[in-house]
């Protein structure tokens, strides 16, 4: 399974992530998680979002 993280360098998030935490998105302000393909689907809509509204 692959995930994906985005948002700003945290190594506490990323720490609690590696040890098999329970972390909470609400808890990370402007982090943001996919899985599997849903990264490369988010950046399709993104680009397409942005070619309909110029």
């Amino acid at each position: 399974m692959k995930l994906t993280i985005i948002g700003p360098d945290n190594h506490d998030f990323l720490q609690s992530i590696i040890n098999g935490e329970y972390v909470s998105l609400k808890d990370w302000s402007g982090v943001k998680l996919f899985v599997g393909d849903a990264y490369d689907k988010y950046l399709e809509m993104k680009k397409a979002t942005k070619e309909v509204t110029r």
